[in-house]
């Protein structure tokens, strides 16, 4: 067969396509390296956990992989603070500068660059002098002939640990997307072991809280018992359900054949209280007699009121008397481990745990568990005890309070009674002028009533024709002096008539003071509240020496406001009635009332105070108030008063009212030359849980 000359384009096409064959052959060998050591990585992440070894022998496959000059491990410190960072792991190629060793801080690329890494950004830089670095970046760069890098961020959750530093510095390098890929698998590898060192380290310091154990799970189920036999104790007075949830609990956990608690008795004898038993083993609880251990008997409780614990495997092996094996043949014990209960400094009784069916080596931390637990049943009965205590005492409490609280109610009745005396005396004495006025005139009224009937009645018998009956009647008329009783009478009626309607404005005055015919909370007027109260104590400005106290009113324009009428007005009782004690004070004193000495008055001042407040003001110059006791003027049961004439409540009620239900204040400013100020603010509308 004759060979035929091959063209020249086919020749090139050949040619081509064997390239391109041997280019893809190099990628997939470079592929099947990377995969290689990638594996080798995860291997190594998966049996080690010693980070410094991963990052140093990664460096170094890395390195020889890629064939670069420099692979590098950046590590962050101080929680999240990326100024501070050195190198943790490095291979370098020989003939270049190891930046392990110089560990250079690059503040320009913490600023410009690490704070995107958060996001995962990956830095490829081809050649440093065409990259937009600052000039002190690039010196650093240079410091250590780095030409090209590879920057790929390491992260520990959403956290920024560090840097994997890829650098080219014999020069410049187009970093190929498989190498970046690469390399961020890696750093993504090296997250996977930055968490599984954080929580090996985690794991660690719990295991060392654990006191000293060999199974952790074991320490664990026997921590949880204990928590939750004392999370009981602190929820729970209830002694006898924390004794049988302490029995179940231990023999479940050590399943053990029997878990019982037994108590001493004043000889030392003793009885099973609670227990819990597995089946096929007889109860002792309510079914054993009276247990006479004549060891603990003659020893007081023996090593056991030395708060020692105490073990046997197996009771014929412990060197027991006979009767004292015979005792637990009938507990029906092969092993046991014994732990005491004290209750404060007395040993009360013991938690005891059996194992019947064999003989049983315990663990030092299953006695250490029953001891732990028997310390817990000792605060649980401490504790029951306290709640007996407790209730004994808040029963006598209860009956103190209750007496307390009778005569506090037998307090505040008697000041209501003094207010009310106040305010019968002052409605009585206003009421009497009126009264005593139409009283006197009703005499005169009826006489001349009854002077105009029998004229009238004489008329109606008149005989118009008669001389006789006309001379009879005039002569009566002149009996009469009938002007004088058409003067006079509609006059007195008129002063009559003012006479009701003064006792009318009395009445209607009492009525808005009490307000007992409206709601609990009204709108109201806090002026007519004022003028009621000086109304009903109108007879107190003028004194026994008949010295008239000055009532000056000074009223601003005030909005109506939401409040307790009834109870506003007993405190402009309380507040007008002690200025009005304390001026008849200072009269007696001879401080006031003379010719050469200030009138006795008293000033009531309102004004708005902003625009959702209003102010009252209530002075006085009468005996006034040191400043030391002005500070207890609004305490309970106090008062400057004489025994017989204050309870010491009113101001505290008044307080009580103006705070505690109207949300407003009420202070004393006092002047021991000039009387006292008290000053009242309310707020114009109610707060919705007044």
């Amino acid at each position: 067969m004759q060979n035929l000359p091959v063209p020249d384009q086919h020749f090139s096409a050949l040619k081509q396509a064997a390239y391109q064959l041997s280019t893809c052959t190099d990628q997939i060998f470079q592929q099947i390296e990377q995969a290689e050591v990638l594996n080798g990585i995860i291997d190594r992440i998966r049996s080690s956990l010693d980070l410094e070894e991963i990052f140093n022998t990664t460096a170094i496959e890395i390195r020889q992989l890629l064939n670069v000059d420099r692979v590098g491990v950046l590590r962050f410190f101080a929680d999240n603070e990326v100024n501070k960072s050195k190198f943790v792991a490095e291979d370098v190629a020989a003939g270049f500068p190891s930046a392990l060793a110089a560990q250079a801080y690059d503040s320009c690329f913490i600023s410009q660059f690490a704070a995107h890494h958060t996001q995962s950004t990956v830095q490829a830089v081809a050649d440093i002098y065409t990259a937009e670095f600052s000039d002190c970046h690039i010196k650093l760069l240079e410091q250590f002939q780095v030409r090209a890098k590879l920057i790929v961020p390491v992260l520990k959750g959403m956290e920024l640990w560090g840097f994997l530093c890829v650098h080219q510095c014999s020069g410049p390098r187009r970093w190929q997307l498989s190498e970046i890929e690469f390399v961020r698998k890696i750093a993504n590898h090296f997250a996977i072991a930055l968490q599984q060192a954080e929580q090996l380290e985690q794991i660690t310091n719990q295991t060392a809280l654990l006191a000293e154990t060999k199974a952790q799970t074991k320490a664990l189920l026997y921590q949880k018992t204990l928590v939750k036999i004392t999370n009981r104790i602190r929820q729970s007075f209830d002694f006898a359900a924390i004794c049988q949830i302490a029995c179940d609990e231990v023999r479940q956990l050590l399943t053990a054949d029997r878990v019982s608690i037994y108590r001493f008795n004043s000889d030392w004898s003793g009885n099973f209280l609670f227990e819990s038993v597995a089946e096929d083993w007889k109860p002792l609880v309510g079914v054993s007699p009276t247990i006479e251990d004549t060891h603990l008997m003659e020893t007081q409780g023996g090593r056991y009121a030395k708060n020692e614990t105490f073990a046997v495997p197996d009771i014929y092996e412990a060197g027991h008397s006979d009767c004292h094996i015979a005792l637990l043949e009938e507990f029906q014990a092969r092993a046991y481990a014994i732990a005491p209960i004290f209750d404060g400094e007395r040993l009360w009784g013991l938690l005891t745990t059996f194992q019947n069916a064999a003989p049983r080596q315990w663990q030092a931390d299953e006695i250490e568990l029953l001891a732990q637990i028997g310390e817990q049943l000792g605060i649980a009965l401490q504790q029951a005890d306290f709640v007996r205590q407790i209730q004994a005492q808040a029963t006598e409490l209860k009956e103190t309070l209750e007496e307390l609280q009778q005569s506090q109610i037998q307090l505040i009745q008697n000041e209501k009674m003094a207010s009310l005396g106040q305010l019968v005396a002052g409605v009585a004495h206003e009421i009497n002028n009126p009264v005593n006025f139409i009283h006197g005139n009703i005499g005169h009224v009826k006489g001349y009533a009854q002077d105009l009937l029998t004229l009238v009645r004489l008329y109606q018998q008149l005989d118009p024709t008669s001389e006789t009956d006309l001379k009879a009647l005039r002569q009566h008329i002149e009996a009469l002096d009938i002007d004088f009783i058409l003067e006079d009478f509609p006059k007195t009626i008129a002063s009559m008539e003012v006479g009701t309607d003064r006792i009318k404005q009395i009445v209607l005055s009492l009525r808005n003071f009490s307000r007992l015919d409206e709601a609990l909370v009204k709108v109201v007027d806090l002026h007519e509240g004022i003028d009621s109260t000086l109304l009903i104590l109108g007879h107190r400005l003028k004194t026994c020496s008949d010295i008239t106290i000055e009532v000056i009113k000074n009223y601003g324009e005030l909005p109506q406001i939401e409040s307790y009428p009834a109870q506003l007005n007993q405190v402009f009782m309380n507040l007008v009635a002690n200025s009005l004690d304390a001026i008849e004070e200072a009269i007696s004193c001879g401080k006031l009332g003379n010719s050469d000495q200030p009138s006795p008055t008293l000033w009531i001042t309102t004004q708005p105070y902003d625009s959702d407040q209003v102010e009252i003001r209530i002075r006085d110059n009468g005996i006034g108030l040191a400043p030391d006791t002005a500070t207890k003027i609004f305490d309970h049961f106090f008062t400057t008063k004489p025994v017989s004439k204050g309870t010491g409540l009113g101001l505290a009620i008044s307080r009580q009212i103006v705070v505690e239900k109207h949300r407003g204040s009420l202070v004393c400013t006092p002047n021991p030359d000039q009387g006292v100020e008290f000053t009242m603010r309310l707020p114009c509308k109610l707060p919705i849980d007044s």
